[in-house]
């Protein structure tokens, strides 16, 4: 189990293709996604983290700032469960390929256009947005909820948008820091290793099942940087 699935795992990086998950419900799905899980958080731990350390010490970089000042109840449900889910929802819910998924991410991208533009320090405009940005995506899943077909177009493109998508993940882990430069850029490896491997558990084992390995990862990773201070 564990060679194959290590196997099937560098065979999807070097050509990743949609594909639909099995669930965690299949034979055998538990163990790959333990031993997926495991590598994740392993290689995060034990070989991209000392990486980034180095790297910061030697360039005299600060540490993230971006849950400076939150309780450890805060921090544990910020990090641990609340960012997992959104971040799994939206840089890979649409990995499926399936147009209900595609739609539902095109639609939140462009509510979060309009935010952005028009609803900043105006209630009413943000409040219209999130409800208008509800009723279409509700609308868009319902008319495309039983439609399981994946393009041709989506699946060519795909192993472009797999990878353009997870450096936008680590990327955006860059303003976790007070000081946004290139000699950041190094310090968001952790995200890219991860987003890599969520990425693949994703598409291997559905959408569930990368969110409980973002967690697991999380959690331990959390832990660890409390305990080390």
């Amino acid at each position: 189990m564990i060679r194959a699935a290590l196997t099937e795992f560098a065979t999807f990086l070097r050509n990743p293709r949609p594909k639909l998950a099995s669930g965690l419900n299949a034979d055998g799905a538990v163990a790959r996604w333990l031993v997926l899980s495991v590598l994740q958080i392993v290689v995060l731990g034990l070989v991209v983290m000392p990486l980034i350390l180095a790297w910061q010490k030697a360039f005299g970089l600060p540490s993230p700032n971006a849950f400076d000042g939150l309780s450890p109840l805060a921090l544990w449900g910020g990090a641990v469960l609340l960012a997992p889910v959104l971040e799994e929802l939206f840089f890979r819910g649409w990995m499926s390929g399936r147009p209900a998924a595609l739609w539902l991410t095109l639609v939140v991208i462009a509510g979060l256009g309009l935010f952005a533009a028009f609803g900043r320090g105006n209630p009413l405009a943000a409040g219209a947005i999130l409800l208008g940005t509800a009723i279409v995506a509700g609308a868009a899943w319902w008319r495309t909820r039983r439609d399981k077909q994946v393009s041709a177009t989506f699946a060519r493109a795909f192993p472009v948008l797999f990878y353009l998508v997870t450096v936008l993940f680590a990327l955006m882990h860059v303003f976790n820091y007070p000081q946004v430069s290139a000699v950041v850029l190094p310090m968001v490896l952790p995200q890219f290793w991860s987003g890599l491997m969520l990425g693949y558990i994703r598409v291997r084992l559905g959408l569930l099942a990368a969110i409980l390995a973002h967690v697991a990862s999380n959690a331990v990773m959390l832990t660890a940087a409390l305990a080390t201070g």
